[in-house]
């Protein structure tokens, strides 16, 4: 595969990650479980940064990898 084909699987998972990533951890502060995403002053950063990061890296992983043998199959046929 060349490079470009490599580059636009890594956006492609890439953009999956941050979309699934964004909508499930708005979802989580908005529902609060347990009120460990905020209080009635202020949002515990710390607390959204960690889900954002448990939802991104390995959503990000393999939609990247999925990607990349979809467009390995797509380069082969043509």
């Amino acid at each position: 595969m060349r490079i470009g084909t490599w580059l636009l699987g890594v956006l492609g998972g890439g953009t999956a990650g941050l979309a699934v990533a964004s909508t499930l951890t708005y979802m989580d502060w908005r529902l609060n479980p347990g009120g460990i995403f905020h209080d009635a002053e202020n949002t515990h950063w710390a607390v959204v940064w960690d889900t954002a990061i448990s939802w991104f890296l390995p959503v990000g992983a393999i939609a990247t990898a999925f990607a990349w043998v979809v467009l390995y199959m797509f380069s082969r046929r043509h």
